[in-house]
């Protein structure tokens, strides 16, 4: 029977206000229809239309009371529990009405960085058979954790890091976690066939937040800047999926681009951008950067940067080593002198930025969103 994808309890399924976590969900599921199978996701409802591409079946999001003194009751029973949101028994409720009223209870269910909610589905379907996906390095409270590993019939992750982690915080056996990375549509994200001449553009994609480090591109981008302003930087994003909010560290952002500007470096910012006109901005750029402070766990925009053509240059955290391999440059956590020099040999030669373009998109082409969907295929067998 085909599998049934859960989604996070915290994370809408739309084009325009979701993240990562419904992005993923939506290629598995496109790949599984080129190989005539249509997976369902159940997810909650919000204002912003679903994805129009995929079964979806739709549950009401758990809604805080409004009396105070519910609201305590509802803390005290979390405190008590041990669920992480104060919302998310409430949300296992309408999931396991779903899955009841639709029949699914005998369809694998993939969940993903829900271990409460393995636990509570399995207690009201104790023949399901549950698939839980680590995104990333999502720990429960004690009391759910011994029942979690029962729950779960197979556990999988986004990388040998965030499972190597996994294990450790859930006391399970070495190799108890299967790696299933994240791919990419090597149709869509595809290198330019031809570009202008120009100077070379250094390119960030992703949320303009503290653990992604934009700053560390900028203020490495500044230090580049004492040698040679010929060079553009290009940051797409904002700190929130569909809004943007000014901040304390937006506006760090707006003075490290002004030192750039200043400096003669033309610095384009223009903020989020869709999924759909992704690929075509990163064919206008020559040099792709993911410059995480957190241990990213398997990041999209590093299979898109790469399967776009661009030489791509990360921090060495999380899982990030091993997607990339011998096709990209490191650089330590944090490290401006480090990103700066990775930056200042490729901005200055031409064929070096060719020569790990090719490895790049090599690269790429091993992790294709229908590798990503045979192993969740594969991982419903037992």
């Amino acid at each position: 029977m085909t599998p049934v994808f859960i989604n996070n309890s915290v994370e809408t399924f739309t084009p325009t206000q979701s993240g990562a976590i419904a992005t993923h969900i939506r290629e598995i599921c496109r790949a599984a229809r080129l190989q005539n199978m249509e997976p369902i996701v159940i997810s909650i409802s919000c204002d912003a239309a679903p994805y129009d591409d995929v079964k979806t079946i739709l549950v009401d999001p758990p809604r805080l009371p409004q009396n105070r003194f519910l609201v305590k009751l509802l803390r005290a029973e979390r405190k008590l529990t041990g669920w992480r949101h104060l919302t998310q028994r409430a949300f296992a409720k309408n999931i396991a009405r779903a899955i009841r009223r639709e029949g699914l209870a005998d369809a694998p269910l993939i969940l993903g960085n829900d271990p409460e909610l393995a636990v509570y589905l399995k207690e009201r379907f104790p023949q399901a058979f549950i698939i839980h996906h680590f995104h990333n390095q999502i720990d429960t409270d004690p009391r759910f954790r011994s029942r979690f590993v029962k729950a779960a019939n197979v556990i999988t992750s986004v990388s040998e890091f965030t499972g190597r982690w996994i294990e450790e915080a859930y006391s399970l056996p070495r190799d108890t976690v299967r790696p299933i990375h994240n791919g990419v549509d090597i149709q869509s994200f595809t290198p330019a066939t031809s570009r202008q001449e120009g100077l070379p553009v250094i390119n960030f994609v992703g949320r303009t937040g503290i653990e992604k480090a934009p700053d560390l591109l900028l203020k490495a981008a500044v230090r580049l800047a004492q040698s040679t302003n010929e060079f553009v930087v290009q940051i797409l994003g904002s700190n929130h999926w569909h809004k943007f909010e000014h901040d304390a560290y937006q506006a760090q952002l707006d003075q490290l681009a002004g030192e750039l500007e200043r400096a003669g470096v033309e610095v384009r910012r223009p903020g989020h951008i869709t999924r759909k006109a992704l690929p075509e901005a990163l064919r206008q750029a020559d040099i792709h950067v993911v410059p995480s402070r957190w241990d990213e766990p398997c990041a999209l925009t590093l299979f898109e940067g790469m399967a776009s053509g661009l030489p791509v240059v990360a921090s060495r955290t999380g899982g990030t080593p091993e997607v990339i391999g011998d096709a990209g440059f490191l650089f330590e956590r944090d490290s401006v002198e480090g990103l700066a020099g990775h930056l200042k040999a490729l901005v200055f030669s031409r064929e070096l930025r060719a020569e790990y373009a090719a490895r790049a998109r090599a690269r790429a082409e091993q992790f294709t969103w229908s590798r990503t969907w045979g192993k969740f295929l594969a991982a419903t067998e037992g």
